[in-house]
């Protein structure tokens, strides 16, 4: 069992604690401060940030290292792990939408630039790609008017 626990600094004592199955590999923190991603085994999960429940949780093609939240419309994330491929899914149903190969060893981070127009991954093979997003969508170019 492994997780995550936050910790209030002015008392130093637990708050909550995000309990997951796996050890965690990764946490971060969207740049709207509504979500917590989490990587664990084979899992990626959304938690609020504000009120620590599990938003969404959604099994992944192998053990994965890290996840990423696009940050500007939130609508895709990516996850890198062991089998050394950078997936990008959509946030909402969790299917996958691309995977971009190139790395010759597990893939240890993945983050979006804080834009959302391109991400980068880190691997095992001692390199760092950066992966460009596609053009926007139409629906995406809509919700940013």
């Amino acid at each position: 069992m492994g997780g995550v626990r936050l910790w209030d600094v002015r008392s130093g004592k637990i708050v909550q604690t995000l309990d997951t199955k796996s050890s965690m590999t990764s946490a971060e923190v969207s740049q709207d401060g509504r979500y917590i991603t989490t990587a664990d085994g084979s899992t990626v999960k959304f938690w609020d940030a504000n009120h620590y429940g599990l938003v969404k949780s959604y099994d992944m093609p192998c053990t994965v290292e890290s996840a990423s939240l696009e940050p500007k419309y939130g609508n895709k994330f990516i996850a890198g792990g062991e089998d050394m491929w950078v997936h990008v899914f959509d946030f909402h149903t969790g299917n996958e939408i691309a995977c971009n190969k190139g790395h010759h060893g597990p893939v240890h981070c993945v983050r979006f630039s804080p834009g959302g127009e391109s991400y980068a991954s880190g691997s095992e093979d001692g390199t760092i790609r950066i992966w460009q997003t596609g053009p926007l969508t139409t629906h995406e170019e809509q919700s940013e008017a």
